[in-house]
């Protein structure tokens, strides 16, 4: 008899994690974003998005879905309100995953921006660069002291290199006369940064014009254009994992899922 089982559970053609070359993980926590919410359906509006847009990059001769295995093996099972339970959740499961293949590029779709800092202290990378309207280094949040926009300062207790792209929203005192949009001189500070790297998307990076949908829009954005050149700068380099954050809308099909998932598309295919 035919199969005629025309089903599938993901965005793509399933692979086991023993056999995958990338390992795809939703993490829907966004308990410490108030401004809007709903960060926590960004992993489903950007699986449908993954589901419905060619998976072929023209530019990079490239078809990620075609030309890499992927494994979707769901989203992790958070604790609402509660960082430090949801951070513990992390990376007990990216321990379980690596022991079962060491060899994953590691996909994460958030969730708030605050969900990239466990991921970096399991994964441990030399270097994180972030894309990001704003510098998510203040000191605490709210009585929080890792929150949406408190986890990048975490990184100073790690030896990492910071890389930060797109900023253009922080205090006075944090201002330090750096030129985050000039993306020569942010290409050539990648060139010199020691691997592995890890890479971090928050979608407010990009003008709102191209991303609307995002807690915390800042005019003056960067366009698909040069994220992507960014991007590909970093897959220079070895590259362990990337994550996108930071969408609001819970809509199936919106514009700023549909960007993240060609964020995700063209970062694969450079693999």
């Amino acid at each position: 008899m035919d199969d005629m089982l025309y089903t599938r559970s993901s965005f793509t053609t399933g692979y086991s994690l023993d056999e995958a070359d990338v390992c795809f993980l939703g993490i829907p926590f966004d308990s410490t974003a108030l401004a809007e919410g709903n960060q926590r359906f960004g992993p489903v509006t950007v699986r449908e998005a993954l589901k419905t847009r060619i998976s072929y990059i023209p530019e990079k001769k490239s078809n990620p879905f075609g030309d890499l295995k992927i494994s979707d093996i769901g989203d992790i099972d958070w604790v609402p309100g509660s960082f430090d339970r949801t951070s513990e959740r992390v990376k007990d499961t990216l321990e379980d995953v690596q022991d079962r293949n060491s060899d994953l590029f590691f996909v994460f779709i958030g969730g708030e921006h605050s969900v990239t800092l466990p991921v970096v202290q399991e994964l441990k990378p030399r270097t994180v660069v972030q894309m990001d309207a704003h510098l998510d280094m203040a000191e605490d949040y709210q009585g929080n002291r890792f929150a949406h926009n408190t986890w990048a300062s975490g990184l100073f207790d790690m030896d990492i290199e910071l890389i930060q792209v797109g900023c253009r929203s922080y205090t006075e005192d944090q201002d330090v006369g750096k030129d985050y949009n000039d993306l020569d001189r942010i290409k050539k500070q990648i060139k010199k940064a020691d691997g592995p790297f890890y890479l971090s998307v928050d979608m407010d990076v990009f003008d709102p014009s191209f991303a609307p949908h995002v807690g915390f829009p800042e005019e003056n954005g960067l366009s698909p254009v040069e994220v992507f050149e960014i991007i590909d700068e970093v897959f220079k380099g070895e590259v362990v994992g990337m994550d996108v954050c930071e969408i609001t809308s819970k809509k199936l099909n919106n514009r700023t899922a549909h960007l993240a998932a060609k964020t995700i598309l063209r970062s694969l295919s450079n693999l």
